[in-house]
């Protein structure tokens, strides 16, 4: 029936087939109407770490063909420095039945080719030397796309309604960065909106500011095309003037003696 069943389970009652199928329908089905209209791409967490020889992928959620995937224990990756391109990429594989369950399975690959299969998916990529390390702090903005030794997530889908998006850290932190200097008036409600989105910022709402901002036409552009904008934004920011949040105004006061 249409409306809500909430299954009963109380002591002695008989376990139904139907009781089950009511718990089933509203842990899967319900998730899967809500991202309905949203494109493929990271949905929460999923954060990338790495230690001296390993790409760490930590939980989260991934919208894919429609379904839902769950990430529930970091998943490991061996690398080395190759001094090219490294794509670490998931890759999803076709659905299965065993043993009573419907499995839609997961890997995780490393491969030199940027190229994506179509069940693939970009997670981030790097370009590390021999001798150096992974790194995954960055001194500011700009530096998220450092061609050696970074590890960059620019390209990387998220999920967002009909089309992916840039990461939420990325967006984040171009707006962290930006609002330390006198902005224009444009900016100010993108500023909140973003800092106001638990996910992804819908790419329609990113292309907007940019085109309005920047007077050029971003309606089919890449996730590395955003950034590049973002940091042409930043470049023209610093070039004016630095807010000064520490020092406090003061009201004057007038004494007068009679």
């Amino acid at each position: 029936m249409n409306g809500q069943v909430i299954p009963l389970f109380e002591h002695e009652h008989i376990l139904r087939t139907e009781m089950l199928t009511r718990l089933r329908d509203y842990a899967y089905s319900y998730s899967e109407l809500e991202y309905e209209d949203y494109s493929d791409g990271i949905i929460s967490g999923c954060k990338i770490a790495t230690t001296e020889d390993r790409l760490i992928l930590n939980q989260g959620l991934i919208h894919y063909g429609g379904h839902i995937y769950l990430i529930t224990e970091p998943m490991f990756m061996e690398y080395h420095p190759t001094n090219t391109w490294c794509v670490f990429k998931i890759c999803f594989l076709d659905a299965n039945e065993s043993n009573g369950y419907l499995c839609r399975a997961i890997e995780i690959h490393l491969s030199e080719d940027t190229n994506l299969e179509s069940n693939e998916m970009e997670l981030c990529r790097f370009k590390l030397q021999p001798g150096a390390h992974l790194r995954t702090k960055y001194v500011d903005f700009f530096d998220r796309n450092t061609e050696f030794d970074t590890l960059i997530n620019i390209h990387a889908p998220f999920c967002a309604i009909e089309k992916s998006s840039i990461s939420p850290e990325i967006t984040r932190a171009f707006v962290r960065e930006a609002r330390l200097y006198e902005v224009e008036d444009l900016d100010i409600p993108f500023f909140m909106q973003v800092l106001n989105t638990k996910g992804a910022v819908s790419r329609e709402v990113i292309e907007l500011y940019l085109s309005l901002r920047l007077r050029k036409d971003f309606s089919s552009c890449s996730n590395l095309d955003i950034f590049n904008a973002f940091c042409e934004i930043l470049r023209s920011l610093k070039s004016g003037n630095k807010l000064d949040f520490s020092q406090k105004k003061t009201k004057k006061r007038k004494i007068v003696v009679c």
